[in-house]
């Protein structure tokens, strides 16, 4: 199952390695990831669309857990909150990245 998921939001599988291998071989890769290109807006979409889900339900534990963290301890809610917005703010640096790569892909040759 952990498997399936990484491989639902993670297209860098496909992708192969270009630091290893002859001068040939790392540019045959290079032309393989260009072409492989295309996976990853669908990917950016997965990732956006999970991160509306997480602001969602950031706060929606926030307004649950809002007034109960008066005796000094957070409420459940409020670290449930929090675990979104952690979740949030990881799902915003892979969309740069992948992003990136697929500017840099689409715009430079070997």
């Amino acid at each position: 199952m952990l498997q399936a998921l990484v491989r639902f939001f993670s297209p860098f599988g496909l992708m192969k390695d270009v630091s290893r291998g002859s001068k040939e071989e790392r540019m045959a890769a290079y032309r393989h990831n260009r072409r492989m290109r295309g996976h990853l807006p669908i990917c950016m979409l997965r990732w956006a669309a999970s991160c509306s889900v997480a602001v969602l339900l950031t706060a929606y534990f926030d307004a649950l857990g809002g007034g109960a963290a008066a005796a000094g301890t957070p409420s459940i809610f409020v670290l449930l909150a929090a675990a979104c917005a952690t979740f949030i703010a990881c799902g915003v640096c892979v969309l740069f990245v992948t992003a990136y790569v697929y500017f840099y892909l689409a715009h430079h040759d070997f």
